[in-house]
């Protein structure tokens, strides 16, 4: 099928719009049976610091009313009243970066036009023929640096990360000289300002090369990143709500028993956890043993220190949940209403009828632990659905995994001939495998035909595939993995209770399915 054209838009991005975004994502991880393997923390680069935006203390608002007692912002934790103060500040700086990103594009496409060639091509020859492998003395350099931020754990691992992040601030360094070049042979000529209040939807706010941007364009690019970050500070705001409510609560229990707060945990919590015994020990270690490093004997502490933990918050939360029930609680904050977008299933893999009520489109990464862990839940979950659902994989390769654009390639190319789904399980299994003879020989133990994979991937057949993929994954404001979207709307809780609630309110008709080619 004719496919739009493919832009260019991540290395244009120069990262500082998916920082934006991120900083106060706390996204919920999968629940799952085995934990997955931590991934290299690799700090991202910044951009240049700015004066501080210096703003008079907001009055208080007010968030809740617990048995009459009013609880505003000024009694939550500081850390989320300034998050949801700083929001529309966050917001403003999203808008001027992709207004950014909208001239990068424009300027890259007028000289590639000029040069009798693609967008791709230019840059091809402006960046990528220009980028040279990090060296051994580099890594190991930047190793030294950041070794309180990396997890060293799989050294062979980390040292692979690193060379792609390393790649990936070559190619940003590139390819901001590029631009840089291209705004000087093409001056951009600015219209209003980007974050002026009302502009109407044909307001021009930059012409470059001829073509304008105007306030339409940026606002369709920004819906997705808005929901994200007015998404992520409700949720900092509420779990501080909660936290502060519990406070009260626990006061207000432990004056009713005439005890002190600190009796009243002890008893309701710290004297109920219990010592874990010999076999729930050995069970959590059997079952997670492939993301464990080390024998039992070695990890035995750590294990026993998690499930009391885990039980403790357990307990906290059954408490919690009693003194609520016997309050008088109102919350007067709301969760934003959920962005529903038109995501395109493009020709990538499927199962389920094509008119079914229900269409998940999942964005992976075959390097991404995370995406991993949720293969089996969408697995389990997704066969007691039948028919009721359409599930769909795009492909969404982090920068960060230096195999994973490869492997996605190397799916593309198991498709063809007929077993994405048995060769993408293998990937997910081989997570650290995932080289290109690797990859090949995953080829083999399926039975495909060897001579069109190895050509196929080889040659990078599918490599524009990918590429379109993740421009599609951009511009719906995706920025990790796994992100699910269930008819159109974005899965938030990554768990199998999680995704059968999502997909129970989009059959009961409360998330519309919006249309997709």
């Amino acid at each position: 099928m004719n496919k739009p054209k493919t832009v260019l838009l991540i290395v244009f991005m120069l990262f500082a719009l998916g920082n934006v975004a991120a900083q106060t994502a706390r996204r919920q991880r999968p629940a799952r049976r085995n934990a997955a393997r931590p991934e290299v923390v690799i700090p991202v680069a910044q951009p240049s610091p700015t004066a501080p935006t210096v703003r008079p203390p907001a009055a208080p608002v007010l968030l809740a009313v617990v048995n009459g007692q009013n609880v505003t912002t000024a009694e939550i934790d500081p850390r989320a009243r300034e998050e949801a103060e700083s929001l529309n500040d966050k917001i403003a700086e999203a808008r001027r970066q992709i207004l950014e990103l909208q001239l990068n594009t424009l300027l890259l496409d007028a000289e590639a036009s000029r040069r009798k060639m693609t967008s791709q091509q230019l840059y091809d020859v402006e960046v990528k023929r220009k980028l040279t492998e990090p060296t051994a003395a580099e890594i190991n350099k930047f190793v030294e640096t950041n070794r309180d931020a990396i997890n060293q754990s799989d050294p062979e691992t980390m040292k692979k990360d690193v060379a792609a992040y390393l790649l990936g601030e070559k190619e940003t360094r590139l390819s901001g000289e590029l631009v840089n070049r291209l705004r000087t042979a093409m001056p951009v000529v600015n219209g209003a300002d980007v974050n002026a209040s009302t502009l109407p939807p044909a307001t021009v706010l930059a012409t470059v090369a001829g073509k304008t941007i105007t306030a339409a364009m940026i606002d369709e690019r920004l819906r997705p990143f808005v929901y994200k970050l007015r998404l992520s500070t409700y949720l900092l705001e509420k779990e501080a709500l909660d936290q502060t409510i519990y406070n009260l609560l626990l006061l207000a229990e432990a004056s009713r028993r005439n005890v002190a707060p600190e009796e009243l945990v002890r008893t309701e919590i710290s004297e109920k956890t219990h010592q874990p015994t010999e076999t729930e020990i050995s069970k959590f270690y059997t079952e997670n043993q492939s993301s464990i490093q080390g024998s039992l004997d070695a990890v035995r502490s750590q294990i026993v220190s998690y499930l009391q933990n885990q039980e403790q918050q357990k307990l906290e939360g059954a408490l919690a949940d009693k003194l609520r029930k016997q309050a008088n609680i109102r919350l007067l904050i709301s969760e934003p209403q959920a962005l529903v977008q038109s995501i395109s299933v493009d020709d990538d893999p499927a199962r389920g009828q094509a008119i079914a009520p229900v269409t998940i489109v999942e964005f992976t990464d075959f390097q991404c632990p995370s995406c991993a862990a949720m293969q089996p839940i969408l697995d389990e979950v997704l066969k007691s659905y039948g028919n009721k659902v359409r599930f769909v994989v795009r492909d969404f390769p982090l920068l960060a995994h230096a195999n994973a654009r490869k492997a996605a390639e190397a799916a593309n190319a198991a498709n063809a001939q007929g077993k994405f789904w048995e060769y993408a399980l293998l990937l997910f299994k081989n997570q650290n495998a995932l080289d290109v003879p690797s990859l090949k020989k995953y080829a083999s133990d399926l039975g495909l035909n060897r001579a069109l994979f190895d050509a196929a991937l080889d040659s990078g057949k599918y490599a524009a595939e990918v590429r379109h993929d993740i421009d599609d994954g951009e511009k719906y404001g995706i920025d990790s993995t796994p992100t699910i979207f269930i008819n159109g709307a974005t899965l938030t809780v990554l768990s199998p209770e999680g995704l059968r609630a999502a997909i129970d309110k989009a059959l009961a008709g409360s998330a519309p399915k919006v249309p997709s080619n």
